[in-house]
């Protein structure tokens, strides 16, 4: 009888563990959520450049488009990278405050996955991965977005959204 019980205790325990896949993917979604979190909790300290800083900042944005590119195609993506920049220099509370809340959502949805395996995490995590792409239209007007940006954070959001779609049946209501 109490090799039934013990028995019984190991396949509960067993089934409470969370797959590796499903792990290793949460702990790289924390990873990453992470690096975006961090710094705009702690921008929100320091506050928008000053117009020096601003312009250093460009400096260093400006040294990494290649040279192998036209001198024209190079105007047009530091106009564009300098015009970025200052609309979300301009609207920087707002983009600390939008990127923490979605951020924070992420977060704590891979939490959910993560520690208490429920599916709400994985919702959650939709809503967020929905939210990362339009809030970036929240920010900044729509010529300043280019289509290799959407396409790159859609794939990205779509490749993050299908790994957990498969993970999701790990996961209880």
């Amino acid at each position: 009888m109490e090799n039934v019980d013990y028995q019984e205790v190991e396949e509960i325990q067993e089934e409470k563990k969370l797959p590796v896949f499903l792990r290793v993917l949460c702990i790289l979604s924390f990873i990453y959520i992470g690096i975006i979190l961090m710094p705009a909790i702690f921008g929100l300290f320091s506050g928008p450049l000053s117009e020096t800083e601003l312009n250093e900042s460009f400096q260093k944005v400006s040294s990494l488009v290649p040279n192998s590119i036209s001198k024209k195609e190079k105007a047009h993506l530091l106009e564009l990278a300098y015009e970025k920049q200052k609309t979300m220099n301009d609207k920087f509370y707002l983009n600390a405050t939008v990127n923490i809340w979605v951020y924070s959502m992420g977060f704590f949805g891979v939490f959910k996955m993560y520690k208490k395996r429920q599916r709400s995490g994985y919702y959650l995590y939709l809503v967020y991965s929905a939210l990362t792409v339009f809030s970036m239209f929240l920010i900044l007007p729509a010529k300043l977005i280019t289509f290799d940006e959407i396409i790159t954070l859609v794939l990205w959001t779509g490749i993050m959204v299908s790994l957990y779609t498969v993970n999701l049946k790990h996961l209880t209501n």
